[in-house]
């Protein structure tokens, strides 16, 4: 009988458990973007001609965006809006930052706050583009970075800016080689960029908030009462 006291419980308790456990994610959506997305198949030589303007992504040139999120998620894909000459990969990154006004640690992104990398391939005409990257963010601050000459990306493309900027996100660039090191793109200039991140947000499922409460009654129980433990 004794047994059976203690066995029903901690029975209960492991159930409870896997109820706890237990969390849903939402059907992949855009979790950030930068700008709604502007007409696409522009050239690179509009750009050249100065009829549309763009900001270079390539090895000479890291361009990126801060965003913050303010619950548990998962991304799924990192792109934007891109074009190029010739084609060719690039690069993106997310990386973790302290807050709004902080920079990734690296200049060649190799410490730890570089949570993920993907390689992307440059569309001609200007498109849509997209890298697969399965992160788990928790709330808080990060960059989306992207460029090119770093993990096995070569190619040299832009990003067009005529896509409507949404809010006032923050722009951020480094120049590989330069002294100045990671900067903000404060120059009035440099705006309606289409950076994107997607993927699912973590909610804990109804039956956990259930299963959270009644482990605590449980745990109670085992505390104030001889006879149950």
């Amino acid at each position: 009988m004794e047994r059976s006291r203690v066995l029903l419980p901690l029975g209960l308790c492991a159930f409870f458990l896997l109820l706890v456990c237990s969390t849903a994610t939402t059907r992949a959506a855009v979790l950030f973007e930068s700008g709604a997305l502007g007409p696409t198949g522009v050239s690179w030589q509009q750009a050249l001609n100065g009829e549309i303007p763009g900001s270079s992504v390539d090895g000479q040139v890291f361009s990126g965006v801060r965003f913050e999120l303010t619950q548990a998620t998962i991304t799924s894909q990192i792109g934007g809006h891109f074009f190029s000459p010739s084609g060719g990969t690039f690069f993106g990154a997310i990386v973790k930052l302290e807050d709004e006004h902080d920079f990734p640690n690296s200049d060649d992104l190799s410490t730890p706050d570089v949570l993920g990398t993907t390689q992307l391939t440059f569309p001609m005409p200007s498109n849509v583009a997209f890298g697969d990257l399965s992160v788990v963010l928790d709330p808080g601050w990060y960059a989306l970075v992207f460029g090119s000459g770093l993990f096995g990306a070569n190619g040299t493309g832009g990003m067009p800016l005529n896509n409507p900027d949404i809010g006032n996100p923050t722009y951020i660039s480094f120049q590989p080689g330069s002294v100045t090191g990671w900067n903000d793109l404060s120059n009035p200039r440099w705006h309606d960029f289409r950076f994107v991140v997607v993927g699912n947000r973590v909610v804990p499922e109804p039956r956990s908030i259930v299963g959270i409460a009644f482990l605590s009654f449980l745990f109670a129980m085992c505390r104030h009462s001889k006879r149950l433990c």
